[in-house]
């Protein structure tokens, strides 16, 4: 009995420590991290002059940049709550002669996200957005700040313990604002692929 007390004292004291190590790691899609994206976006737009109105779209691309934190909720699901920043304008088409761009877009968002293995996590994104859209030519040009909603879904998956790639799609929907005397209400869906580091 003496025998079997000290070999179970001697395997506690060598495994507690790897169990604890275990433990103390901190789990993939928790804590901060930054990252960067490329975005795909086709912007469109309903305009209205007067009685008549006019709707165009464009496809472009542009760049953002991203911070989050992700708290756990339990084993399965974390809450991250984050910010985006673009950098680059987006064509949003043309209406009778005038071009529509968006530029200077950021969001913060909050994002729910279930953990589909130790190295994947599915998520939804919910997301308050802004933008300064410009509408411009025929020798004028005005812009006005929108601001608008957008509501998503994606896959984030790690490569190691460190780094991680992810892709998602949103849809964005903005509140109407006239320039120049046109009521502009634009649009996005927004494909996104990115890379990231987790802190």
């Amino acid at each position: 009995m003496k025998k079997l007390l000290i070999a179970t004292a001697v395997f506690a004291s060598c495994a507690a420590p790897q169990v604890f190590a275990q433990t103390a790691q901190p789990r993939n899609f928790e804590g901060f991290s930054a990252g960067i994206n490329a975005n795909y976006a086709k912007t469109r737009a309903t305009a209205r002059f007067g009685n008549e109105s006019s709707t165009a779209s464009d496809t472009s691309t542009n760049g953002s940049i991203q911070g989050s934190y992700g708290f756990p909720l339990n084993d399965k699901f974390v809450m991250g709550v984050g910010a985006t920043a673009g950098f680059g304008d987006l064509d949003g088409g043309s209406y009778n002669g005038r071009s529509l761009k968006a530029k200077d877009m950021y969001s913060v968002y909050l994002e729910p996200g279930y953990r589909l293995t130790e190295a994947t996590l599915l998520y939804g994104k919910l997301s308050y957005q802004s933008m300064k859209g410009e509408l411009s030519g025929g020798g004028a040009s005005a812009s006005e700040t929108f601001d608008g909603y957008g509501v998503g879904v994606g896959v984030r998956s790690m490569i190691n313990s460190k780094f991680y790639v992810q892709a998602e799609i949103n849809e964005v929907d903005y509140s109407s604002k006239a320039l120049n005397g046109i009521n502009v209400d634009p649009k996005q869906t927004i494909g996104t692929i990115g890379v990231g580091y987790k802190f």
